[in-house]
């Protein structure tokens, strides 16, 4: 048992001095690294300079987080002018589409003027006649051309003669409730009294169906005419006014199979011209 003490004893004391010792060739280099960083901050105040390096050097992390915040309101400001942008855009798009539709209205007034202004002229031909105003309805062209007019009177009667702003440009074709019919005078086999300006010989006037197309009827070959005659209506029958343009000589040429030329008439009328027409007795 004393064997086993005294054994117990030298182990202990062995560690004691194996773990208390360091070796002289750990101590010094220790030692003189710890001098010489001491000596440097002291002469070259190497301390303070190692912060200012490692803050430098550590900068980018410590404000990355201000970075990404940063990132992150420059992102979010860049979408909120593209949203402002967008919407200023659509904005000025309405108030573009506000001001053409002001400007077309506008200008529908400006016609509206131009044609009542024209029909009020028209107007002064009729001094010792009634007239009466309806608003264009309705315009069908096919199969044939007829206008539908509304009217607020029932004093419309089917022998008066319909004008536009243009001038004399309908026979009254039906008569409803509050509606007129109207067809234009180049209806096909329509037949007009009317005479030539220039010699002031009678012809009668047939329309052909096609729109301000006129053809005047057996006019004989040694007869006097040419192109750009004036042809307005002659007011004989009473059916038509006198003195209403119907157009010009717009073609001449001759039939070999008999003795009249063919002699075409035009003229610039729009029927279905306009929102106004004016009736009244012949």
């Amino acid at each position: 048992m004393f064997r086993g003490e005294h054994k117990q004893t030298d182990i202990a004391q062995s560690a004691i001095f194996t773990t208390g010792s360091i070796p002289a060739s750990r101590l010094y280099p220790v030692l003189l690294a710890t001098f010489v960083l001491m000596y440097g901050d002291y002469a070259y105040d190497l301390s303070s300079k190692i912060r200012i390096f490692s803050s430098y050097v550590f900068t980018p992390f410590t404000e990355l987080s201000f970075l990404a915040k940063d990132s992150l309101d420059r992102i979010d400001s860049y979408f909120s002018s593209q949203k402002k942008l967008s919407e200023e855009i659509q904005f000025l798009k309405k108030k573009i589409i506000d001001l053409e539709t002001t400007n077309t209205l506008l200008q529908n007034t400006k016609y509206s003027l131009n044609e009542l202004e024209e029909l009020f002229e028209l107007s002064k031909s009729f001094d010792q006649k009634e007239i009466f105003f309806g608003k264009i309805h309705d315009y069908k062209k096919f199969p044939d051309e007829v206008l539908t007019i509304s009217i607020r009177t029932n004093e419309i009667t089917k022998d008066m003669i319909a004008f536009n702003a243009f001038g004399m440009v309908g026979l009254i074709d039906e008569l409803q409730n509050n509606l007129v019919k109207i067809k234009p005078l180049h209806f096909k086999k329509n037949q007009i009294p009317a005479k030539n300006i220039r010699t002031l010989e009678n012809i009668i006037l047939a329309g052909t169906g096609q729109s301000k197309s006129f053809l005047i009827e057996e006019f004989k070959k040694n007869s006097d005419i040419s192109l750009g005659d004036e042809i307005i209506s002659s007011g004989l029958g009473g059916k038509f006014p006198e003195g209403f343009s119907l157009g010009k000589v717009s073609e001449i040429y001759e039939n070999e199979e008999s003795n009249f030329l063919v002699v075409k008439v035009s003229n610039t009328f729009d029927f279905s011209y306009g929102s106004t027409i004016l009736f009244t007795k012949p």
